[in-house]
């Protein structure tokens, strides 16, 4: 079935959309003659890009591979459905082009390459690309998602009612903190903010309004994970400002792994990230290698480099 969080159906279908063409497939014999299983899949997935935010919207005369492969690079955090969506994508198509109903291959080039749960880390540079030049909505999800660690799913769900404030044991001072009930594992967290979340909340706070929650997109209504990676993937594709990120491929899951790689080059533990996160051990250290890597490899240049400089000065000493 359809994600909760997306409407069914649009209220209106416009002739010349894409939405009109996906309608005509889903009512076809064509798609009514597959089994009652494929027909959930597709369904599902083709309701989604029928969406007035996804596919749905865009003229037949302007939809184009470049911008399908944008929806389904927005669908790599689950990819089983990325794929499911290329496949019954490239039937639409199959079936509208020998019925004039669209005017050329929309799918040629594309691919669903899904994601291993490992999307490349960003780096400090590019965060502070995104978070100085992406769009005002885009950039607080980039500082939500850095320094807690959450999937966009979790992100887009914060309220400003779920932060609240805890006894630091180690400092007796009160620390600040959101509550979070991840929508994959069902697991409870209370997240504490650093000192750099702290002071953009307090920025944020003259902001809040219906629906209270800490993200909204330009019209105060909130983000569906979906509509927010399409977003993204939109804003670093077509931003100028954003063109290194473009370049990159970067996407917000890979903050999941910054966060993690951050917590780790600052000497936090694989179990304190674990408990911080909301990740089993195994994700944190699949999230931090690359980290653990460049910590050990700089380790032991610089044991080699030392070694080196310790030689000659040893010869002259003998002399």
């Amino acid at each position: 079935m359809p994600p909760s969080d997306w409407p069914r159906r649009p209220a209106r279908i416009s002739q010349g959309t894409f939405a009109a063409v996906i309608r005509a497939y889903l009512a076809s014999p064509k798609f009514l003659g597959l089994e009652p299983s494929t027909q959930t899949l597709w369904r599902a997935v083709l309701t989604i890009a029928e969406h007035p935010e996804a596919l749905g919207g865009l003229s037949i005369m302007v939809i184009r591979p470049a911008l399908v492969q944008a929806f389904l690079d927005g669908l790599a955090a689950t990819p089983g459905r990325q794929k499911v969506a290329r496949t019954a994508l490239k039937q639409v198509e199959k079936y509208a082009l020998v019925r004039d109903l669209l005017a050329y291959p929309i799918m040629t080039g594309t691919e669903a390459i899904g994601s291993d749960g490992g999307h490349e880390p960003w780096t400090d540079e590019q965060i502070a690309i995104g978070v100085t030049h992406a769009r005002a909505d885009l950039a607080r999800v980039i500082t939500l998602a850095l320094h807690t660690g959450q999937r966009g799913s979790d992100v887009v769900r914060m309220r400003w009612a779920d932060i609240e404030d805890q006894d630091d044991p180690a400092t007796g001072d009160r620390r600040q903190g959101i509550h979070v009930v991840q929508k994959k594992t069902k697991i409870r967290l209370w997240i504490p903010f650093t000192r750099e979340l702290a002071a953009a909340i307090v920025g944020w706070s003259k902001d809040r309004r219906p629906p209270f929650h800490l993200v909204l997109k330009p019209d105060g209504t909130p983000y569906n994970r979906n509509q927010l990676s399409w977003k993204w993937n939109d804003e670093r594709d077509h931003n100028a400002a954003l063109a290194p990120l473009k370049a990159a491929g970067l996407v917000l899951h890979g903050l999941r792994a910054t966060a993690v790689i951050r917590a780790r080059k600052r000497g936090a533990t694989v179990l304190q990230i674990s408990s911080m996160f909301g990740m089993s051990e195994p994700m944190v250290a699949r999230y931090s290698r690359l980290a653990d890597q460049q910590e050990m490899a700089l380790a032991a240049v610089h044991y080699l480099d030392g070694t080196r400089r310790e030689r000659p000065a040893a010869k002259i000493t003998g002399n």
